[in-house]
Order: structure tokens, then sequence, then C-alpha cells
């Protein structure tokens, strides 16, 4: 290690031990304001448009964890920070006034893979990845207006290959939430809440498969613009509108928006029945000469059945894009499966069978695009390693299971096969292409295995714990394959411990 990565490592222990000293202050602080609203009588409030009761559970990370956890809303995929201080389940937020709710966030995971499966790094990779959020939200003043401001600061101490200052990689101190909220809980008299916010902000659609926030990888896409939305997306129906500039990461500067660059797009759903909820969308990218010279419009629905103890459930989502990228006609598509089944045991059990399409091309500019998506918890751990895109990609065998041992522990394994869809085409995010098909279409399948853990007493009840361990088996393709990395199969871990206040 270099004395500068040395030094991090230094600051980021002295930061984590200062905390846990200064705990026993806040805990005493969240102890009082708890037991204050104990004593109110239970109430609704609106986070987000989402309705949660407002003394809800008192665990600070937010367990007890759940097997239905969905893919945009499992717990180390998804933001939950903005929940906890919003219930005043963070140290920070009980010691706040009324008008203010503030939250910190402090993550570090350690990634390590061998026998790499791309042609920039084809062995060895190791990486320390580090995310800092500050959190604050001003409300109660000015009624209805909120002002929201959140500051991130991503950096990679310990990288190879020169990520430390690559963009995908690394944020040094910056924006990535300032905007003013207009907020109504009886829309134009129809007993619906509305929010209209201006500025910088964050997205999650649907199950984060096209749009989403933050995330367990090290990108978190902000836009700024205008958002509206009305309605739940939980209960009876929801409609979303927003038009915006996405953000362009920027190393060691502060983010811009891009110019001439523009993302906008409409979103309704319906819950009005359980075996037959309903999402649909629209959703526009003009990137003119810019970036990628992506001119793109992408449509969709999904059809779903929430999951629930002692009984079935599934999802079906198909997406369709159009348009051009490089003056290139685009059509492609997308279409994701599942069916699942909830065991009604003392540890909650839930498995799923899963499918999955994205269309590819020898040319792959034509591939199809996946805009802002996650994709942790359907293709394995993204950031330093996330060897699988859902872009010119098959997978038509795949399996997820998700065990709750105890209300703190979730245990989650999912093993899949993949092929390229167009053997022609690229391996997307690899830069691995065999141009006549020779080389096969099969990559191979690979097993992901993680555990979480969010203790509950003293001190740790600040923390979450999260391991991990996934191997690929490579298939004929890379062995093939002009150029390509060694056939020995990748071997990847991670420990990542993430810290609220």
């Amino acid at each position: 290690m270099t004395w500068r990565q040395i030094q991090w490592t230094c600051w980021t222990v002295f930061f984590i031990i200062g905390c846990f000293l200064w705990s026993s202050h806040l805990f005493a602080e969240e102890i009082e304001k708890t037991k204050k609203e104990q004593t109110k009588q239970p109430s609704i409030i609106m986070v987000q448009n989402k309705t949660v009761p407002a003394n809800g559970s008192n665990n600070t990370n937010g367990a007890p964890f759940s097997a239905l956890e969905t893919p945009g809303r499992t717990r180390f995929d998804f933001d939950s920070l903005t929940r906890l201080m919003e219930e005043h389940k963070t140290p920070l937020a009980a010691m706040a006034p009324d008008w203010l709710n503030v939250a910190i966030e402090h993550r570090t995971r350690y990634d390590v893979y061998d026998h790499g499966f791309t042609r920039a790094i084809p062995g060895f990779n190791d990486q320390i990845h580090q995310r800092t959020r500050f959190l604050m939200e001003i409300k109660n003043i000015i009624d209805p207006l909120k002002f929201t401001l959140e500051l991130t600061d991503i950096r990679a101490p310990l990288a190879n290959f020169g990520q430390d200052l690559n963009p995908t990689f690394a944020d040094h101190f910056d924006f990535t939430q300032m905007h003013l909220g207009l907020h109504d809980k009886n829309f134009l008299g129809t007993g619906y809440a509305a929010k209209l916010e201006v500025g910088r902000f964050m997205m999650d659609l649907g199950e984060a498969r096209l749009v989403g926030g933050h995330r367990w990888g090290t990108f978190s896409p902000a836009f700024d613009g205008l958002h509206f939305m009305v309605g739940n997306e939980q209960e009876k129906w929801s409609l979303r509108v927003f038009g915006a500039r996405p953000v362009q990461r920027d190393t060691n500067s502060l983010n811009w928006n891009t110019p001439e660059t523009y993302f906008s797009g409409i979103q309704v759903t319906n819950r009005d029945l359980r075996w037959s909820n309903f999402d649909g969308y629209f959703f526009q990218l003009n990137e003119g000469n810019n970036l990628r010279q992506r001119n793109l419009s992408t449509t969709g629905f999904r059809l779903f059945a929430k999951p629930m103890k002692g009984s079935m459930d599934y999802e079906i989502e198909s997406m369709y894009q159009f348009g051009d990228t490089r003056d290139k006609s685009v059509f492609a598509h997308r279409h994701h499966g599942e069916i699942g089944y909830s065991f009604n045991t003392p540890m909650p059990l839930r498995a799923i069978y899963l499918f999955d399409f994205s269309s590819g091309d020898r040319d792959p500019d034509k591939n199809f695009d996946i805009l802002y998506a996650k994709r942790r918890v359907e293709y394995g751990p993204t950031g330093m390693f996330g060897p699988f895109f859902p872009s010119n990609l098959f997978s038509p065998i795949g399996f997820r299971a998700t065990l709750v041992p105890t209300p703190t522990v979730r245990l989650m394994m999912s093993h899949r096969a993949y092929w390229l869809a167009d053997k022609n085409g690229l391996y997307v995010g690899s830069g691995l292409q065999d141009r006549t098909g020779r080389s096969g279409s099969f990559l191979g399948h690979m097993l992901d295995v993680s555990i979480g853990w969010d203790p509950q007493f003293s001190f740790l009840k600040r923390v979450s714990f999260d391991v991990g361990y996934s191997h690929i088996f490579k298939g004929e393709f890379f062995d093939k394959v002009a150029q390509g990395p060694s056939m020995a199969d990748t071997n990847y871990g991670y420990t990542m411990a993430t810290i609220k206040f």
C-alpha cells in the first residue's frame, strides 16, 4: 500500500472508533425521543409518497430482515437512509428539532477476485470502496415546502488500473441531491398525496431495471430538473412525471448536468388487484451529439403479484427500445420473468425461478441499453466486479433463495447460467467479442452467496455487516475468444460494513 492509502485507512479507522465512542450520547438522545413518540397516538406520515407508521419499529438498521424483499427494494441495494431518518430511527435525527432531519451513513467494502473475465483486467484485482453520505431535510418552517440536501463522497483509496480516479468508482465530495419540494397531502381534494421537486434529485422506478438511485455498486445517478408525483406506489394508484438533465460525474470537480442531454418520462402504477399489480412507463433519452449519442425511447410494462407467506407469486416485465445511437437505427427489447413461492415456515424462506432475455447485435450500439438500472440482486455483485449486464444476454435458467434464520440475519443464494443473446455480439462490459460467432455463446454460470447481519444490541445497532462470495464457472466462450482472459474460473469475495448516524 502507498503512503496515501495508509493515510486514508488510518483516517477511516479513527472515524469509526470516534463514532463508537460518541455513540453513547447519541443513543441516550434516541431512546429519550423514541419514548416521547411512543406516548403519542399512532399517526400516519407520508415518506416519499409511501405510507408508513410514524412510530414503527425501533430497529435502527431497519431490521428485521424480510425474505419477501424484491430486487429493487433489497436492503443492501436500496437507499433506506431517508426512511430511517424521517422515522427518527437514526440518532442524529432523534436529536434534531422538529423542523430538521439529518443523518450520516458511511460504508466501507473490500472486494477481491482472481482470474478476471475482461480484456482490460485478465487477472487479479482488489479494491477498497468507501462511500460517505450526509443527508439533511428542512421542513415545517414554510409549510408545505421541504428542502433536501445530500452530499456524497465516494472514494477508492485502494485501487488498481487507475480506478481510483475513474468517475465510475470515485466521486469526491459532491452534491447528489439538492432540491426544493412542494408537498400536498390532499392533492386537489382527491385524498392522495402529491409532491413537486425542483433541483437535483434521484429516482427509483419500479424494480429499478431501468432507473435506480443509490445502490450496492459505486454509481449513483442523479438528475437536475423537475419531478412530480401523485398517489401512492404501494396502494391504489400513482402517476409520476419528470423532465431532467442527467448529472455527469467528475472525480475531482463539482458535477454538473450534461449540456444538451435530456431524460424525461412518465410512469403509472395500479395496486387494486393483488394478482395483477401493474406498472406502465415511457422514458425518453436524448444525448444529441454528446457522450454516446443515444436518442432512445424506452417503453414497457410490469405485471406482478406481491409475495406473501404461504402462496405463489410472479413477475413479468417487458421493455422495448427504439431510436438511434450514433445515427444508427435501434430496435431492442428486454424481458424478465420469475415465479416464486414464500414458505410459511418459522424461518422465512422464499425461492424463485428466474428468466431473462436482453437482445443483442453484432454492432454493440444496437444492443439493449440499460439506461440507469440496478443489477446487484439479479446479476451478482457490481462495483469493481459486475460480470453480467442485461444487454445481449440470455439466462433461461436461474434460481434465487432467501432465508431469514433470525430477524437480524439474511442468507441469500443464487445460481444462474448465461449465454450471449447474439453470439456475434459483444459480451457487454468485458471488451470481448467474436464477430464470426465461432467462439459460441455460452458464457458459463455463476454461484452467488451472501450473508447480511444487522445486530440490534449496544453500539452495534448502528452497523450492518455483509459478506459474500461468487464463483464464475467459465463457459466455452472464454476458451475460444481472441485475446480472452484465462479459462480458469473466477473467485470473487467481499466484506462490507455500513454505519448510520
